[in-house]
C-alpha cells in the first residue's frame, strides 16, 4: 500500500460521512409544524400536483404521510452518521446546518412603533421599508439582528431585553415619546405571476410596549 493510497482512504473516511450528513434528509420532525402557515401553503401546491396523477388526499392525509417520511428520515440518519459523531467532534467538521432550504413566503417583519400620550401609534421602524427607517443603521447591524431574529415565532429570553433598548432608542431619538411597541409582523408575500401580488399583514406576534421612565 502506499502513501497515496493510504491519502486516499483518510479522504474517504472524511469525506463520505460528510457527503451523507449533507443530503436534505430530515434531521426531527414534528406534526404540528405541518399546520403553520408556510407547511399549509407549500402542501396545498404538492396536493396540486398529485391531484395531476389522481391522488387528491386532504390536507391531514397528506401532512401524516409526509411526518411518517420524516420521522424514517431523521431514524436513518441518526443510525448512519451516530458512529461518526467522535470524528466529527474531534476534527470539528460535519455538516452543521442548510442555508435557505426553501423561500419563507410568511415572512417576520420588525416593527417599531411609538406615539405621544393617548395618540395613535405612528410607525417608527420596519424592516425594508425605506419610509420607516428610524434607528435602521443599529436594527440591521448582524450583531443586533441576532438577538431578535430568533424571536420571530416565539419569544425567547432576549426578546424583552431588546425590546427595553429598541424603545431606548426610539426615546433618545423622539422627545415627544411617551410609549414604544415593538412587534414582528406576519407578512405574506407573493411570486410573480400570481393573481394577488400585493403584499399582505396576516398577523402581529409578540407585542411588547414600553413608556417613558
Amino acid at each position: 500500500m502506499t502513501r497515496d493510497d493510504v491519502r486516499a482512504g483518510l479522504l474517504l473516511v472524511v469525506l463520505v460521512p460528510n457527503l451523507f450528513a449533507s443530503l436534505p434528509l430530515a434531521r426531527s420532525a414534528s406534526r404540528k409544524n405541518f399546520d403553520t402557515p408556510l407547511a399549509r401553503d407549500e402542501l396545498a401546491r404538492l396536493r396540486e400536483v398529485t391531484a395531476m396523477v389522481g391522488w387528491e388526499p386532504s390536507h391531514d392525509e397528506l401532512a401524516d404521510l409526509l411526518y411518517d417520511i420524516a420521522n424514517a428520515e431523521a431514524d436513518l440518519r441518526e443510525v448512519v452518521l451516530a458512529p461518526a459523531r467522535p470524528f466529527f467532534r474531534i476534527t470539528g467538521t460535519g455538516q452543521a446546518w442548510g442555508l435557505f432550504s426553501y423561500p419563507d413566503r410568511f415572512p417576520a417583519q420588525l416593527v417599531v412603533e411609538s406615539r405621544s400620550g393617548a395618540g395613535d401609534y405612528a410607525l417608527r421602524y420596519a424592516s425594508l421599508d425605506p419610509e420607516a427607517d428610524l434607528g435602521a443603521d443599529k436594527f440591521v447591524y448582524r450583531r443586533v439582528r441576532g438577538v431578535y431574529d430568533g424571536n420571530s415565532e416565539k419569544s425567547g429570553r432576549t426578546w424583552d431585553p431588546f425590546v427595553s433598548w429598541a424603545a431606548g432608542e426610539v426615546f433618545a431619538a423622539d422627545p415627544t415619546a411617551t410609549e414604544v411597541r415593538v412587534s414582528f409582523r406576519r407578512l405574506r408575500t407573493f411570486e410573480p405571476g400570481e393573481a394577488d401580488t400585493t403584499l399582505r399583514v396576516e398577523g402581529t406576534r409578540g407585542a411588547r410596549t414600553r413608556r417613558r421612565p
